[in-house]
């Protein structure tokens, strides 16, 4: 479960309401164009769920159809400012002064009236314009007092938005039902559509404000409707997190289309993490862990460097012991408080600013050029000097770093104790430690009838019912969820070696008895090293010895049965510092001991560290002369005893024997998949937040089937442009991936499934005609008229679609649904083929389904062919005895983007190691086959399954 983050900042978020030009990937959102839907899949057992969707109707208000009007706004400062910027706060600011100053009809319309923060507003009446366009002067006061400066003098310039013909443009909320009711319509309500959403979505929007502040108690963070950002954002509790954190509950709010005839309203619960307000040393003493705070850290990093962490304390770590930061400090906070706001404590001002950077030299370092008055000479003064004597205040803490704000850049320096930082500063998701995601997880692991009873809730306290402009827009929002039929489908058989076969029961099933089905090949080079100081190389003999049984029991042959064991500090020399000479010892040795190549090192951390972790992993592919596959453990799991510890051991023995080439179990589906079809998944990840104005690259990776079998893949990696999601270099994978198939199969494949994760809504159309034509295009170039038929599936987990189900004897002991779950009726699009599919079951919070849509599908599948394709997968992934939430094939290609941060996303105060020097700020250098490279140079690791 990956909790979403929910950056309220105005510098991120993005403008997602600007313009509304109708372009061909907003046409394309609505899937018109692509695969149509197929009919319906009748296979399976029927059961009866609630979704978290509402659906609404337009009626006819005031006796006319529901019909709104469109109006161009432009806010323009009366005081003129070279490049003048219009966040959307200051937006809203002024168009709400605006319309509180308003009198007569014109605040009526004006009440009415739902406003982008942009450019564009709608109204269910005709704003009474003075001529062409109305000005309305506004005077904005700050806090509730008085105009404090010329430059806050604003005009809000409205006037009619016209078509070709000259007519004041209309929006007709009915052709909505008619879209979602399938009617065949125009091209131009076709395209049209997405821009008749939009009015609604800025509709809804605006209401929030004005229900949730009629109940002030409220706690909330809202998420935006495509799952970007906002800015709406009120809170009056939250849960305190390790490391300085705070995770505050809110909801998530979407306006969708349904195949019921009813467009509908999303509602979901969210959570966010956020750092805790406050004085800044005191903020940064806690997300450094340097005060006791939180659960009490990991402590030290092994051996003689700390203990195991402290006990935890109440969370009010305080800055008074802290002296000064180191440069790994530095870069995780830069990280954390980027665009953070924040005011001044060392003169009486309310002005909020945003953290451009800490700077990497102290107070005590840093000096600025003062401007010389009256004819005086410019003199260089020190920060703590000007400090002193300009505003009497002393600097108690001279070796703090100073901040930069973004609004006055390199001139202006704040010492770090008089800085205080406001609410709602959201921690990036990327800069969360393993212990808050662990926190953020707990808090937002919600069982189903808890997680539905907050919906409802969040259903009423929004009271769609009681906002007079809902009423004037004609709209009405059903109290009650949208209430669906699904169908269970059936697990497939599990095959393993000799041809055993399995039920799964509830998603799972167990090794005991039975063997893998292929063998891999033998370990005969490998070695263990442990990082725990509590684990000593006899504990690792004992732990080696039940290893290899295991793997001999269940069919990974071993040839070397003791391998070679090395007991470790980790941090000689520095923070991980000797992790890669311990790691080339134990790989040279291997070697020298067998003849062959290592094949495998074990390392055991004693405990969850994301640094070391990342460290080994990108030692094993990089930082030896040749990559070596690698396993870490925990060193804690080393205390399992019994049925326990064998549970452990078996389940890494299923990672071993994959990470030696072999295949733990087969799932058949002997009617959808044969030997001419190739299964390929691919994944995007892009970068961290960085050093102010760098983008560090985005990792594209796909994972294709060697074979017709579909259960050996092997992967390809490129590095592209960061924050792009279409896969540049897609052309010349498939071609890759292709030529693998061909040289183990002789011929090549007739048919390729193409599922692609991470995918969000609005680049559906880009990526998938980008993508779709690269493969056509390596086929092409692949010469003999080839022309393999296309089956191209988008795999979304990022939505908020939940089910429940109606009767509680449908659901498993946490309340959660059976794993096959299926709705493809209702709640899914009015004509495109998706479905949403819960495979898995739901161990822990309330399970998410996979929302699978077909864009493209030259193969002929049926609604029930590849739902029952998708689920059966799901029970083909080769490290666990469970089914899993997505089709495996996606799912390594995560993994693997996953595994391929921990190379490329180095987190230390340089840039990675795969940046050039010499780059622009803007735009770094790197190799686009870098990782290529690599794997592809050494055969004998990328051909197996090391990501696993």
């Amino acid at each position: 479960m990956d909790p979403k983050g929910i950056d309220l900042s105005p510098q991120n978020a993005p403008d997602i309401f600007a313009g509304f030009s109708v372009g061909e990937n907003e046409i394309r959102e609505t899937l018109v164009g692509y695969a149509p839907r197929p009919g319906f899949n009748l296979s399976g057992q029927p059961i009866e769920l609630n979704a978290n969707m509402y659906a609404v109707r337009f009626v006819r208000a005031r006796g006319q159809a529901p019909t709104v009007f469109q109006y161009d706004v432009d806010i323009i400062p009366v005081v003129k400012v070279t490049n003048q910027k219009k966040p959307k706060p200051l937006c809203q600011a002024v168009w709400s002064q605006a319309c509180a100053e308003a009198t007569g009809d014109l605040r009526t319309a004006l009440d009415l009236t739902a406003y982008d923060l942009a450019k564009i507003a709608f109204s269910p009446l005709q704003l009474p314009l003075e001529g062409s366009k109305l000005e309305i002067l506004v005077a904005l006061k700050e806090n509730g007092g008085e105009l404090e400066h010329e430059r806050r003098r604003f005009k809000v310039i409205i006037q009619p938005a016209l078509d070709r013909k000259g007519h004041l443009k209309t929006v007709d909320l009915e052709t909505i039902m008619d879209f979602c009711k399938a009617n065949k319509q125009s091209l131009e309500v076709q395209e049209m559509m997405p821009f008749r959403f939009s009015s609604v979505k800025i509709l809804l929007k605006g209401s929030n404000l004005l229900a949730l502040k009629a109940n002030a108690s409220l706690a909330w963070a809202c998420s935006d409707f495509s799952h970007k950002a906002t800015n709406l954002t009120f809170t009056d509790g939250a849960t305190p997190i390790s490391s300085g954190g705070l995770v505050l509950q809110g909801f998530m709010q979407s306006f969708r289309f349904t195949q019921s005839g009813f467009p509908a309203i999303q509602l979901d619960t969210a959570y966010s993490a956020f750092v805790q307000p406050g004085m800044l040393p005191d903020a940064v003493a806690r997300l450094i862990d340097n005060g006791g705070g939180g659960r009490g850290g990991r402590g030290g990093r092994g051996f003689d460097r700390g203990g195991r962490g402290g006990g935890g304390g109440s969370g009010m770590a305080h800055g008074a012991g802290l002296s000064q930061l180191t440069d790994g400090q530095l870069s995780k906070l830069n990280k954390i408080l980027r665009n953070a706001k924040f005011t001044v404590t060392h003169r009486q001002t309310n002005r909020v600013y945003s953290i451009k950077t800490l700077t990497h030299r102290p107070a005590s370092e840093l000096s600025f050029l003062l401007t010389g008055r009256d004819g005086k000479a410019d003199t260089k003064v020190g920060v703590v000097q000007y400090f002193k004597t300009q505003y009497n205040a002393n600097v108690t803490k001279p070796r703090l770093p100073c901040v930069m704000d973004f609004k006055y850049g390199n001139n202006s320096y704040v010492p770090m104790e008089f800085v205080k930082l406001l609410d709602y500063n959201p921690i990036p998701m990327t800069a969360l430690t393993s212990d808050q995601t662990a926190d953020m997880i707990r808090v937002a692991a919600k069982r189903p009838p808890e997680r539905a009873g907050m919906i409802r809730q969040w259903r009423s306290n929004l009271n769609y019912d009681a906002l007079p402009k809902l009423k004037a827009w004609g709209m009405e929002v059903n109290p009650k969820m949208m209430q669906v039929t699904g169908r269970v489908l059936i697990p497939p058989m599990i095959t393993y070696g000799g041809g055993k076969t399995l039920r799964a029961n509830n998603g799972g099933w167990n090794l005991k008895g039975v063997r893998f089905t292929k063998p891999g090949r033998p370990l005969v080079s490998w070695a263990m090293i442990s990082f725990d100081r509590d684990i000593d190389v006899p504990r690792m003999e004992r732990f080696a010895t039940d290893l290899v049984k295991h793997l001999i029991q269940n069919g990974c042959p071993v040839t070397t049965k003791a391998p070679k064991l090395y007991h470790n500090d980790p941090n000689i020399g520095g923070p991980y510092a000797n992790i890669k000479p311990s790691m080339a010892t134990a790989a040279r040795d291997a070697y020298m001991s067998t003849k062959t190549n290592p094949q495998l090192l074990i390392v055991i951390e004693p405990r969850k560290d994301t640094g070391l972790y990342a460290e080994v992993k990108r030692v094993g592919v990089e930082g030896l002369r040749a990559p070596v596959v690698t396993q870490v453990l925990l060193g804690t799991n080393f205390r399992k005893e019994g049925s326990s510890l064998d549970q452990y051991i078996n389940n890494i023995t299923m990672k071993i024997h994959a990470k030696m080439g072999g295949i733990t179990h087969e799932v058949p589906v002997p009617t959808v998949l044969d030997s001419n079809t190739m299964m390929i998944g691919a994944d995007v990840t892009h970068p961290p937040p960085s050093k102010p104005g760098a983008i560090a690259p985005s990792i594209a990776v796909s994972v294709a089937a060697i074979d017709g079998a579909n259960n050996k893949f092997l992967p390809a990696l490129r590095l592209q442009t960061g924050r792009t999601e279409i896969i540049g270099d897609l052309e010349a994978m498939m071609m890759k991936h292709i030529q693998d198939f061909e040289k183990n199969t002789r011929r090549k494949p007739s048919k390729i499934i193409f599922f692609r994760d991470g995918v969000s809504e609005g680049q559906y159309a880009q990526v998938v005609d980008k993508e779709v034509s690269a493969i056509r295009g390596a086929a092409a170039r692949l010469g003999g008229g080839y022309k393999p038929k296309i089956t191209f599936v988008i795999c979304a987990k990022r939505h908020h679609m939940r089910f429940f189900a109606v009767k509680p004897a449908d659901c498993d002991r946490t309340g959660n649904l059976p794993p096959g779950t299926t709705v493809d009726t209702k709640v899914t699009h009015p004509f495109a083929f998706d479905y949403f599919q819960q495979a898995h079951s739901g161990l822990q919070g309330t399970a998410k389904p996979t929302h699978y849509i077909v864009v493209v599908d030259e193969n002929g599948f049926t609604a029930e062919k590849m739902q029952n394709l998708t689920n059966a997968l799901s029970y083909t992934y080769a490290r666990a005895t469970r089914s899993v939430s997505m089709v495996p094939v996606a799912y390594y290609a995560d993994v693997i983007a996953e595994k391929a941060r921990n190379l490329i996303y180095i987190d230390d105060v340089s840039d990675g190691a795969t940046v050039s020097s010499s780059a622009t700020p803007s735009q770094p250098e790197f190799d686009p086959l870098h990782l290529k490279k690599r794997l592809e140079d050494h055969p004998e690791f990328n051909s197996v399954a090391w990501y696993m």
